[in-house]
């Protein structure tokens, strides 16, 4: 796959992710001691500045539209991106996106907010079925790896979001915090459609029911497979990812003695973590991709096991372990998936299996507060365990396949 379309397509995952974490880094700086420089947000909201603080709430609810279609907007742009054009429909994320994003920006009520944010998750729904889709349809043998490098880029998006807001805003107005992205998505959309050709990317194997692997699979049976722990992936990632904040908050001591060192020690485990799909995703490209994955679930059901009774320094190496496997097992499924679905079917799978993610990653929110209420951090820690081990058994059901060989002519 040429370098500037990887690069390009890449660049796409790390802005889905800032992009939709944009209003939510604004409402949180807006209620903070920021407010007075957000020029508009007073007027725009109806609040005084003063106010703002305490109606964090109102503010971060204008997002759930948005959240709702960013979900489920991946079913239909994924049966697009396979009926119509891959390539035509990543450039209506860039450029669709980018025009959410300016229209954000000069809203002048609640209800136009509220409106615009919709309209982004809905264009922004576009990128994972289309973007992964179209990473797969190259070399299978060096898919792994570039999946993991796409990974990446998506925590990049993740880590930066709150600081390229806080920054835009805090210099310039909240409003630009929208206009610098959009018009970068815009210019992305117009450079996107400038570099590639349709027949580069909307193509089809030459047998469109044939599977890409090395060994012949039933591909039906390995996508039942992985929707169904998907379920439980998601669930463990979301709730991992969320709840680790405040699991070194209660059992670091003295370690994580304020909340921008919590915040801090979080965000360093985050970035660390990313390497770990790096890692895998070259050893999945080597070796027996089954292998590979049933070693990495056992290790992060170990490590899941190791949190639920860890204090003191111990949580932070147990946390950090635990979240260098959870961003370590996710090229893996997608690698799976891209080598054995059908290549005039896969934006449609891969929308369905997002749709699933995004479905367990939402019920684990309700599920950490009730949880963690009713019996704290060890609970919700050994029932991801108990699912970790289920995921691991369900693994030994995948079908055998060997290494995927370099095609003689790359």
């Amino acid at each position: 796959m040429p370098l500037a379309r990887m690069l390009m397509i890449n660049f796409g995952h790390g802005l889905v992710h800032l992009l939709m974490l944009l209003f939510p880094a604004v409402a949180a700086l807006a209620g903070s001691g920021f407010a007075e420089k957000f020029g508009q947000v007073p007027a725009i909201f109806g609040l005084p500045t003063s106010e703002l603080a305490a109606n964090y709430g109102p503010l971060l609810i204008l997002t759930t539209g948005s959240w709702l279609a960013f979900g489920l907007g991946s079913m239909p742009a994924g049966w697009l991106a396979d009926r119509w054009s891959r390539r035509g429909m990543l450039a209506v994320y860039f450029i669709g996106s980018g025009v959410a994003c300016l229209l954000t920006a000069v809203a002048q009520s609640y209800w136009q907010i509220a409106g615009a944010l919709m309209a982004l998750g809905v264009f922004a729904s576009i990128y994972h079925p289309v973007g992964v889709a179209i990473l797969a349809g190259g070399a299978p043998e060096s898919l792994g790896k570039r999946l993991a490098v796409n990974g990446v880029w998506g925590n990049i998006g993740v880590a930066f979001s709150a600081v390229v807001a806080g920054y835009l805003a805090n210099q310039f107005g909240w409003q630009a915090a929208f206009h610098v992205p959009g018009a970068l998505c815009i210019g992305f959309g117009l450079l996107w459609l400038k570099v590639t050709r349709p027949e580069e990317i909307d193509v089809t194997d030459v047998d469109p029911s044939k599977p890409t692997t090395a060994a012949p699979v039933n591909w039906k049976r390995v996508i039942v497979i992985i929707s169904a722990m998907t379920v439980l992936t998601g669930f463990v990632f979301n709730a991992a990812i969320v709840s680790l904040p405040k699991l070194f908050d209660e059992r670091l001591g003295d370690l994580a003695n304020s909340a921008p060192m919590v915040g801090f020690l979080a965000f360093g485990v985050y970035i660390i973590a990313g390497i770990g799909q790096l890692v895998v995703g070259g050893l999945i490209d080597r070796f027996s991709i089954k292998t590979v994955f049933a070693l990495v679930a056992a290790a992060e059901t170990a490590a899941m096991f190791w949190v639920v009774s860890a204090e003191g320094v111990a949580v932070m190496f147990a946390g950090g372990t635990m979240m260098l496997l959870v961003y370590a097992s996710l090229p893996i499924a997608d690698t799976i998936v891209g080598r054995n679905a059908p290549a005039h079917l896969r934006s449609r799978i891969y929308a369905f299996i997002y749709l699933i993610t995004f479905g367990a990653s939402t019920a684990a929110i309700p599920a950490i507060a009730y949880i963690h209420g009713a019996g704290g951090f060890s609970q919700l820690f050994l029932i991801m365990t108990v699912m970790g081990a289920i995921v691991l058994a369900a693994i030994g059901l995948l079908p055998a396949q060997r290494r995927v060989q370099p095609h003689p002519a790359e």
